[in-house]
């Protein structure tokens, strides 16, 4: 008899940490801006039809915390000359435009959810709450990327209720929250053989 009532108990607490846990993923879930490949697409066809064959380039990035700027002179598909990069302890590469575009389509192929701690250890699994791209309305280069993610229960996995079986708690998945930016701040179209133009493409002040 006591061994039945457990197993109620059990039960009822297995169906009451079910329902807030769906809650909870439904209400992430439902915050990710989902990407749209065609606007990638439509915007690198934009660039590539207009493109100034050099370029200054200012870039701000925030990543692990941090913020850094980088202020590119570029030439065809090449860095001419570095005029600023504070992100020496970053692994972001100098950002050209063909940088940003090719960073954009990776933010975008990075699946919605993907298990955490590994991917064959999935009780809780990591969530995009934000992920945007924006181009420039008349170049069509990535003027933001955006993206924004943190770690919740899975509750669609077989390892989640395994674990809330065997360790009768739920498991540990710390938000564990992720921020990473890009802002193009200004681009200067060059003309070919004067890197002094002063005319700008401005985006952020």
């Amino acid at each position: 008899m006591r061994s039945f009532a457990r197993l109620t108990r059990i039960g009822m607490v297995l169906c009451v940490v079910m329902a807030c846990v769906l809650s909870l993923q439904l209400m992430g879930l439902a915050a990710v801006d989902q990407p749209r490949g065609s606007q990638w697409a439509e915007a690198r066809a934009r660039w590539n039809a207009q493109a100034p064959g050099s370029y200054h380039i200012a870039v701000r990035i925030e990543a692990l915390g941090n913020v850094c700027v980088q202020r590119l002179e570029v030439r065809g598909a090449w860095v001419r000359r570095v005029i600023e990069n504070t992100c020496d302890a970053f692994w972001v590469d100098p950002l050209t435009v063909d940088e940003l575009f090719a960073l954009a389509s990776d933010i975008e192929s990075i699946p919605a959810s993907r298990c955490t701690p590994s991917p064959h250890d999935c009780p809780c699994h990591r969530v995009f709450t934000l992920r945007r791209i924006e181009y420039d309305a008349a170049y069509g280069f990535p003027v933001t990327i955006l993206a924004r993610s943190e770690v919740q229960f899975h509750p669609a996995a077989r390892d989640f209720w395994e674990y809330l079986w065997q360790n009768q708690q739920l498991p540990t998945c710390q938000p564990a929250r992720r921020r990473f930016t890009v802002q193009v701040l200004s681009l200067t179209p060059l003309a070919p053989e004067d890197s002094t133009q002063t005319s700008a493409i401005e985006k952020v002040q």
